[in-house]
């Protein structure tokens, strides 16, 4: 009888492990099937209020990104992120790293590919963005998950710059946040990865990072849903050209 147990819980172990091994296997596929979709979005910070003159040489001079956060493409032309990212508010320390004054209104500039982007569609509650991009990218509309499991593994894809970064970690449940209704996940976050992607391990996307809450050591996401309908009321009513 003792063989038996030994035997079974052996067993036990080693499906454990087999499991464990095939969704880190999954994931890694994802990060392969998805990872070119993941892109930089560019971010040119500066004062609000001008002199006309700056304005004007602002126009004509060469886009000088002095941030960078991530987004990901989500149709023909089409690249989602995260709307404090487009918003031109950031806080006083970021301000401050950037060389501005913490009561200095500032406005932003986006690039993708070196190229000016958009907003067409924005989900301010949600924390969500869609832009409109100069240079297309054929790609299928994205899967979305709308019901994550609690604790099953999750992948994070971000580009904020050149090198992609990616974030294994798992669904930890609903966070209400600002009055706002986000999704938590145990995945370690930093900045420029606001706008990233997180998939499921079939490649469905769960959520967008938001931001890191730091005291409870998990991220926010922007839910998968709203990611949906902000696509479906674009499609719906896209903007006059």
């Amino acid at each position: 009888m003792r063989k038996v147990r030994s035997f079974v819980s052996v067993s036990a172990i080693l499906l454990l492990l087999a499991l464990d091994s095939s969704g880190q296997d999954s994931l890694a596929r994802v990060a392969k099937q998805h990872g070119r979709y993941t892109i930089s979005i560019a971010l040119e910070f500066s004062k609000k209020n001008r002199n006309p003159m700056l304005r004007v040489l602002s126009t004509i001079a060469a886009m000088e990104a002095n941030a960078h956060a991530t987004g990901f493409y989500v149709g023909d032309g089409l690249v989602m992120t995260s709307y404090h990212v487009v918003s031109g508010k950031l806080s006083a320390p970021k301000k401050r790293v950037l060389g501005f004054k913490p009561d200095e209104e500032l406005e932003v500039k986006v690039y993708v590919n070196d190229c000016p982007a958009r907003v067409v569609r924005v989900d301010q509650e949600a924390d969500l963005a869609l832009l409109k991009i100069c240079n297309s990218k054929q790609v299928l509309r994205p899967t979305i998950r709308t019901s994550p499991s609690q604790d099953e593994p999750l992948l994070l894809i971000a580009q904020p710059g050149e090198r992609k970064m990616m974030r294994r970690g798992n669904f930890s449940g609903p966070y209400a946040f600002g009055g706002s209704e986000f999704l938590a996940a145990r995945i370690d976050g930093q900045d420029g990865f606001s706008g990233s992607p997180v998939y499921d391990d079939q490649g469905g996307i769960v959520g967008v990072f938001s931001l890191y809450d730091s005291n409870r050591g998990v991220a926010l996401l922007s839910p998968g849903t709203r990611v949906q309908q902000l696509l479906s009321d674009y499609a719906a009513a896209p903007p006059q050209q």
